[in-house]
């Protein structure tokens, strides 16, 4: 961890660190602050609460990643293209692989977690992403029921694929979010796509 850092920015590091391994539920202030160099009670000069820290970390990995797909979506000089997206959540993914873990747990945890990311975040994009992705305009053959569950599913496969890599890395000897294996996984993310739109 970077001393240079503002300490601020350094808990945030340590914290989405700590919740994506463990979980909000499991994660320690302590071992957050233990790791940053400070005391325990050195986090509340930046961070009123565990749950503001918590959402602090989720505010600095899902805010720029939503308006970058929000970005795309609303881009009025261009009609919205849903591979294109996808490939973008998987890029941003793959750079911020703590992101799907975090998602993961919340989904696993439900509560406020959970509540906290659907509301926010999730049920904003994607009831946009259907309206625009999904519209006249855009070309889909498909019904309203199979554009939302194309939208479940292409969430669903990059979250897992993140989530998922250290164990296909293990039994298959190879790194899952290399450049070339990403890229091989969005070929089969295209191929889907193709069957779906038939």
């Amino acid at each position: 961890m970077h001393r240079s850092k503002p300490t601020a920015e350094r808990i945030l590091d340590s914290a989405e660190d700590a919740f994506a391994e463990k979980g909000y539920g499991a994660a320690s202030l302590a071992e957050v602050a233990a790791s940053v160099g400070i005391s325990g009670p050195g986090i509340y000069k930046h961070f009123e609460s565990k749950r503001s820290l918590y959402e602090a970390v989720l505010a600095r990995l899902l805010d720029p990643f939503f308006q970058i797909i929000s970005d795309e979506i609303d881009d009025p000089l261009a009609k919205p293209e849903v591979l294109q997206v996808a490939r973008t959540m998987l890029l941003h993914h793959v750079d911020h692989p703590n992101l799907a873990r975090l998602v993961q747990h919340a989904a696993l945890a439900g509560g406020s977690q959970l509540e906290l990311l659907v509301e926010r975040w999730y049920r904003p994009i994607f009831q946009r992403a259907q309206t625009r992705l999904f519209d006249e305009r855009s070309g889909s053959r498909l019904a309203v029921e199979s554009i939302r569950t194309a939208l479940m599913a292409f969430n669903s496969m990059i979250l897992a694929y993140i989530t998922l890599a250290p164990i296909h890395s293990r039994i298959l000897a190879n790194d899952p979010l290399s450049e070339q294996e990403v890229a091989r996984f969005y070929d089969m993310i295209c191929l889907l796509s193709r069957e779906l739109r038939r």
